[in-house]
């Protein structure tokens, strides 16, 4: 049997120049798709005169080293004897072969589909019997006889399809090639194939996958009669008289779309590949990492990429800013957002560090949570965050937009200005972010408790691998609390919650958010954003979107585990229990 595999030409260059058919070559594995009138529509599955007389004026015109058409389900005898493209090429000297799935391997693939079509067959029969049983109730056997059916018919038509579609334009092409391979010639070879519509983009997308100039024409084609209105039947022989058919060439050009591209500004010294990542994963058809940026580097780097891809393609360009300091990214993001105007404008991503989008996951997180558990109103808690870094800075700001009164707390011992370093980390949010909170020192045990009891919420931002709060402080809280770590390296920030708790209560009254719940969301949530930017090409994303669209995400979170159900055919010995 010919095995399927495609190589690309070597030393030949090859164009194919597709033309569309009129119609839909016939084609199935393990049976013909059912119709009213497929006998009678079988007399439309040929090339009309129109096609004819276009594709001799069209040879003529480029003079074909070869042509090819699919074969269909067409025997050879048929496609050479009674295809009047054959006489066509024939006439004009043209090579003209036919290209398809090779026979014993459609044989092999029909077998394979056999055993299920039998299955299917034997249920359908089955269900036949019942139906003839008119007035009696549907049984337990007919339900399931039902879901397992509807199971085999999906999955013979997924089968069916991935055959006829990406398997069967796998050989077509494969036989393109082949017969490019016969041709003793040393300059560029053309190719005239003609194919189905439905089976165009397929081919096209294939062979250009392998370095091949591809061109489309289709034809359309206009009825110009005399008759005004439709005639009768008995009127035809008049029609055709009257009637003229004006054939015109239409090529369907390569889309219009130009490629998603990221610009991915960082102001660390190298490029993070997380984001970068990210991107490519959401869709992105290029990201171009850039590192080191600074506002004069960036603003020079969007005018570059905006006015070379023009008001049309710049919309499928987006600018992600990253880099661990916050007030460098801010910078940068405030000079790319400046350099761009009317119709030279588009997406624009800001999240160092992924700051934003872990700040705006956790405060999303503990809203939903607090409303799912029917919490209180969080805009009347007051939330203490342990962490003076981006994502603690940022959850602050948001907290403090939401109405929450809101501490932020510097934990390291080792600052002996600790206090005033607070509270300078207060003014500034102050400052940037217009939001007052309260700047606090908490280096040690005490002084934790002393946040601990004052706060409602408590959100653990503190370093990497560094353990904030001890489990036994836990016994000297009374009241309810809800805590949210996002250190994922052990020890983790808060002892006793682990990575994926979601709302645990890990002692009598507290509740614990552990740092992979959280980081599963922000995960969730700056694919979405990536996502969303590559399609809108206008948006701001910055914390406050970012917040937006977490909440959505959650509101619309369908949990596959809490939804998945086994249903188990009940037999006579567990009906005898």
């Amino acid at each position: 049997m010919k095995v399927l595999e495609i190589t690309p030409l070597e030393d030949k260059k090859l164009v194919v120049l597709i033309v569309e058919k009129e119609y839909n070559e016939p084609f199935w594995i393990t049976e013909p798709p059912a119709t009213a009138h497929s006998e009678m529509l079988r007399s439309l599955f040929r090339p009309s005169i129109a096609l004819h007389k276009f594709l001799g004026n069209l040879t003529k015109k480029v003079n074909p080293d070869f042509a090819t058409e699919e074969l269909g389900m067409r025997s050879q005898k048929e496609f050479y004897e009674d295809n009047v493209l054959t006489q066509l090429f024939r006439k004009d000297n043209v090579p003209f072969f036919p290209v398809d799935i090779d026979g014993n391997a459609k044989m092999y693939l029909a077998a394979s589909l056999g055993k299920k079509r039998e299955l299917r067959d034997n249920v359908l029969k089955a269900l036949t019997k019942f139906s003839k049983k008119k007035g009696e109730k549907d049984s337990q056997e007919e339900e399931y006889l039902v879901a397992y059916g509807q199971c085999l018919q999906l999955e013979l038509e997924e089968q069916e399809r991935e055959v006829s579609f990406p398997v069967r334009e796998s050989w077509i092409v494969m036989g393109i090639l082949d017969h490019a391979r016969e041709l003793d010639a040393e300059e560029e070879i053309t190719c005239l194939h003609i194919g189905s519509p439905e089976h165009v983009d397929g081919i096209k997308k294939l062979l250009e996958s392998l370095d091949i100039r591809v061109e489309v024409l289709k034809l359309s084609k206009k009825i110009v009669s005399a008759h005004v209105e439709a005639p009768r039947s008995d009127e035809l022989a008049n029609l055709l008289e009257s009637m003229q058919i004006q054939v015109k060439p239409v090529i369907r050009k390569a889309s219009n779309d130009a490629p998603h591209l990221l610009f991915y500004l960082d102001t660390d010294r190298k490029a993070s590949p997380f984001d970068i990542c990210m991107a490519y994963d959401a869709g992105y058809n290029a990201v171009i990492p850039y590192a080191d940026v600074t506002p004069e580097d960036g603003k020079k780097i969007v005018e570059d990429a905006i006015f070379s891809r023009g008001p049309k393609a710049v919309k499928h360009t987006c600018f992600f800013i990253g880099g661990k300091n916050v007030e460098k990214a801010e910078e940068v993001f405030e000079v790319v957002r400046d350099a761009m105007f009317p119709p030279f404008k588009t997406s624009i991503i800001i999240d160092p560090a992924g700051a934003y989008t872990t700040a705006a996951a956790m405060v999303a997180k503990v809203e939903d949570a607090l409303l799912s558990h029917k919490l209180g109103d969080f805009k009347d808690k007051t939330c203490a965050v342990l962490g003076t870094g981006a994502v603690g800075q940022i959850a602050t700001v948001l907290l403090a937009k939401l109405g929450c009164n809101v501490m932020i707390a510097s934990l390291n011992p080792k600052r002996v200005d600790g206090k005033e370093y607070a509270e300078n980390i207060a003014r500034l949010l102050a400052d940037r972010y217009g939001v007052k909170v309260k700047g606090v020192f908490a280096p040690t045990r005490a002084e934790k408790l002393e946040i601990l009891k004052k706060a409602d919420v408590i959100f653990c931002a503190g370093a990497r691998g560094i353990r904030v709060i001890e489990k036994d402080l836990f016994k000297e809280l009374k009241l309810m609390k809800v805590l949210i770590d996002i250190n994922a390296i052990p020890p983790f920030g808060i002892e006793g919650i682990k990575l994926k708790d979601d709302m645990k209560e890990v002692a009598p009254g507290i509740f614990g958010i552990g740092a992979l719940t959280v980081g599963d969301l922000k995960h969730k949530l700056e694919k979405e954003i990536l996502r969303e930017s590559r399609a809108n090409g206008r948006e701001i994303y910055n914390y406050s979107l970012a917040l937006q669209l977490a909440r959505k995400l959650l509101q619309k979170k369908i949990s596959p585990a809490k939804l998945t159900l086994t249903l188990s055919y009940p037999s006579a010995k567990r009906d005898s229990k």
